[in-house]
């Protein structure tokens, strides 16, 4: 109390007698507590402290802090149900030797629990408190508001110390239609828990529920659970759960219609088994974009161990951030994802068995990044990663039509050559469209072949048209100047001497290095189909169509080399 502005410090009760005359129900408590029993106030929460249920907070702390003479408490345990606690339950800094189990009580002040130490465990079942101050206590069994605990303030619990679960199944944080409601929080920064941390039965939070650097040894389950963020003056929304930094030994659940109005942070965190959000629902009421940044989720730097399992969730995620998060697989569906999300740096060792491998989702899912990410400042990574996991897992044909679209997307946003000079840009657009063309930017080498076979039909064909064009080399003419007016149907040809062959021309032609000896012993005669033109070139124009079709057999070569040997890789190269 404060007396002229000044603290005084109240003794602490220590006697039985200070309390004299007991109320009803405290006589009932002394008597259970001497029994060993449930000090049965009453079988429903009260609404107020009538005379019947009125319980002094004085008079619970001196209970539970042992007793005393003519107090004791037999067992371990001190068991309430039904009672009205009026005032303070003052237990700061205080040793609890018992448990306190308190059952549908009705408290008039948020319970002080600060820095005490409980060497049993605390439990307020279906209690209604304005709030609950315990900041650094240490509970060496569980703390526990559930069974449908109404708490109507803040819940503070940072750095307590639990050695057993945190049990708050059917917490219920906010009175009904109470103004004040949008400015609770529950703050359990740099707390540990020996075992779960439990929000399940459909526990709804009012406010940002912190965990920040907070331990669990166990595992974090919020399975239908309702999270609830406030709003600020300027309409938008804040956290709803924050994880930051947290470290859970076990696996994280926010399934089966866990639903959070407002973001949802996992950044830094770390967890030794799976982070599985199906069925949950990370836009509850459709404002995640008014946040601060937007992100409905946010896993940035994250480790987790095991899967990251996103599927079926009740609406797809918008703003998700997975920065350099790094997990053990990903199992998510088509629905997952929304837009402007963050992939890079996103590390994943595999896709989960249920997760779509094909190359049309994958594609779908990295066009939907950070708009600047997809556009002017294109991040490879995710890119790359996606394609490097599919590989490994035996998906090579979807790998390389998703390396094969990534090209293509590169080319529809103008990256090929965008920072070098116009004429550098034009060249390299043009060699790029030319590869894509024949070997699908190296993830279709199998084009090739079948450009090989139309240059050599096509070019085959124009050597039959043009057969009687063609008589034997300079280099044979010199050895044998009588053979100068000879066709390929000439009689004077030495038996011994392969006969002019169009198509095998056309493959003599075609192949790098190859000698069938058609172009060594056959070629075309100037001024056979265009005189005037031919005298102009100096040369057949059946000379030039087999210099370009070599030219062409040599692109081809060179364009399966690249291809085969992985040359070309984007993935290999950069």
């Amino acid at each position: 109390m404060r007396i002229g502005g000044f603290a005084v410090v109240t003794p602490t009760p220590t006697a039985l007698a200070e309390f004299e005359p007991l109320l009803l129900a405290e006589l009932l408590v002394l008597r259970a507590a001497a029994a060993g029993g449930i000090a049965k106030v009453g079988y429903r929460r009260p609404r107020g402290p009538t005379p019947e249920v009125k319980l002094r907070g004085e008079f619970l702390a001196f209970m539970a802090r042992g007793g005393g003479a003519g107090a004791p408490v037999v067992g371990r345990q001190l068991q309430i149900m039904g009672a009205c606690v009026v005032g303070r339950l003052e237990l700061t800094d205080a040793t609890l030797p018992l448990s306190l189990w308190l059952f549908r009580c009705t408290f008039t002040a948020p319970p002080q629990l600060g820095g005490a130490q409980v060497r049993g465990s605390l439990s307020f079942g279906d209690c209604a408190l304005p709030g609950l101050l315990a900041d650094g206590c240490q509970v060496e069994g569980d703390l526990a508001l559930n069974a449908g605990c109404n708490v109507d303030g803040a819940i503070r619990i940072a750095r307590a110390r639990i050695g057993g679960d945190f049990d708050g199944e059917r917490l219920c944080m906010g009175d009904d239609g109470a103004a004040h409601a949008w400015r609770q929080t529950f703050v359990a920064d740099g707390a540990q828990v020996g075992g779960d941390f439990k929000l399940l039965g459909g526990a709804e939070t009012i406010g940002e529920l912190r965990l920040v650097s907070a331990r669990i040894d166990g595992d974090l389950r919020a399975a239908t659970a309702r999270m609830t963020a406030d709003v600020n003056a300027a309409g938008a929304r804040g956290v709803a759960l924050n994880l930051d930094r947290a470290v859970v030994a076990g696996h994280v659940m926010l399934d089966a219609g866990f639903s959070a109005a407002g973001a949802v942070r996992l950044q830094q965190t770390r967890i030794g088994g799976d982070l599985d959000v199906s069925g949950a629902d990370f836009d509850a009421v459709g404002d995640a974009g008014w946040g601060v940044d937007g992100a409905a989720l946010r896993l940035d730097r994250a480790r987790i161990e095991g899967t990251l399992t996103m599927r079926r969730l009740q609406n797809p995620l918008q703003g998700a951030s997975l920065a350099d998060a790094q997990v053990g697989a990903l199992s998510d569906d088509a629905g997952t994802w929304g837009q402007h999300h963050v992939l890079d740096g996103f590390v994943y060792r595999r896709f989960g068995p249920d997760a779509p491998t094909d190359a049309a989702m994958r594609f779908d899912w990295l066009v939907r990044q950070h708009g600047d990410h997809v556009d002017r400042d294109f991040r490879p990574d995710p890119w790359r990663r996606a394609i490097a996991v599919l590989r490994a897992s035996g998906h090579r044909a979807a790998a390389r039509t998703l390396a094969l679209r990534r090209e293509q997307h590169l080319r529809a946003i103008g990256a090929i050559g965008r920072e070098t000079s116009t004429l550098a840009r034009a060249v390299r657009r043009g060699v790029h469209a030319l590869f894509g063309a024949l070997a699908g930017y190296g993830q279709r080498p199998w084009r090739l072949l079948g450009w090989a076979v139309v240059v050599w039909a096509l070019c085959g064909a124009a050597y039959w048209s043009a057969a009687d064009r063609f008589a034997p080399s300079p280099a044979l003419l010199l050895a044998a100047p009588r053979l100068a007016a000879c066709r390929p149907d000439c009689a004077q040809l030495p038996l011994t001497m392969p006969a002019f062959r169009p198509l095998l021309y056309s493959l003599d032609a075609l192949l790098p290095l190859a000698d069938l000896q058609q172009e060594r012993l056959w070629a075309p005669v100037r001024g056979a189909l265009a005189p005037e033109l031919e005298g102009w070139l100096g040369t057949p124009l059946l000379r030039l169509l087999n210099w370009a079709e070599s030219a062409c057999g040599w692109t081809l070569a060179l364009t399966a080399l690249v291809s085969l040997t992985g040359l070309a890789d984007r993935d290999r190269r950069d």
